[in-house]
């Protein structure tokens, strides 16, 4: 894990941001040239994919590079990108979900900072809460200090209180548990962990998180940050016995003892703060509270 990562240049009014689709496929207008394609599940090509974002990043008249949508198919960029060029040219860089791979690659083997925030999508369909968080945090050069739910998100809960302090590092569970050994994954020695899912089953994020127990990095963390995590739709009553989401995160996360909360509204919810990934932050379990302690751009 970088000691301190490259922060990009704050966004300025009248600046252009780059929209690119390196995952999923959409039906939303795009800057990038393959933005708008469609293989099956993905956006086009993998080759036309990781050429966006390689464009997306030397392209001098772009300053930031927002994700259209997740779904699936970061991974597969993530041997064909140009990770000196993503260093010797930071921007501000924005998604969630599946783009997960791409910030831990980013962070791991570009050393920047960039931006687990709302995608295109999810900004032009939500209320300003979104933006406006997403805003501060990419055109003000100072810590974007406690985050709060927005009135009608999730309430925020102590599973294991007490506080700790490290670096800011995470996102999807799924796609941390599938980038477990490769060469894109950073190590979490003292991070402040962050994790969110959407699954069709609780057993499906029990198994991805006791994978990364099992692996040592849930150990590794500080503390842990446990973002909304749902299911796609409530399972009938003929389904079978199950687990909740609280029960799980009880019987994986809590046993750890280390500071944690569960409800910060990041991720596949209604509402998305954004986190800026690789600075400081604090994390007061005890009171339910995250705070960013370093600013994000430059």
């Amino acid at each position: 894990m970088p000691r301190s990562a490259i922060k990009p240049p704050r966004l300025a009014r009248g600046q252009t941001i780059g929209l690119v689709s390196p995952a999923g496929p959409t039906a939303a207008g795009g800057v990038a040239p393959h933005a708008l394609e469609t293989r099956g599940y993905l956006a086009g090509t993998d080759a036309g994919r990781a050429a966006d974002l390689r464009a997306m990043f030397a392209d001098p008249d772009v300053h930031a590079v927002m994700c259209i949508r997740g779904g699936y198919g970061a991974m597969r960029t993530l041997a064909a990108l140009d990770y000196d060029l993503v260093r010797r040219h930071p921007k501000v860089f924005i998604g969630y979900s599946d783009i997960t791979a791409l910030h831990l690659a980013f962070h791991h083997r570009a050393g920047i900072v960039t931006f687990h925030g709302p995608m295109a999508h999810a900004v032009a369909q939500a209320d300003r809460h979104d933006l406006t968080h997403l805003l501060q945090a990419v055109t003000d050069a100072a810590p974007l200090g406690p985050l709060v739910n927005p009135p009608g998100g999730p309430t925020v809960e102590t599973l294991v209180p007490g506080a700790a302090e490290g670096i800011l590092i995470g996102g999807n569970v799924a796609l941390l548990a599938s980038l477990l050994g490769t060469p894109y994954l950073p190590g979490f020695g003292g991070a402040l962990l962050f994790l969110e899912d959407i699954v069709d089953h609780p057993y499906q994020l029990d198994r991805n998180l006791v994978q990364l127990r099992l692996a040592g990095v849930l150990d590794a963390a500080a503390g842990i940050v446990i973002g909304e995590c749902r299911l796609r739709a409530e399972r009938p009553a003929t389904a079978g016995p199950t687990l909740s989401i609280r029960e799980v995160l009880d019987d994986v996360i809590v046993p750890l003892g280390k500071p944690a909360i569960y409800g910060l509204a990041c991720g596949h919810g209604t509402y998305h703060l954004t986190l800026p990934i690789g600075v400081r932050a604090r994390l007061n379990a005890t009171q339910g509270a995250l705070s960013i302690e370093e600013a994000a751009v430059a």
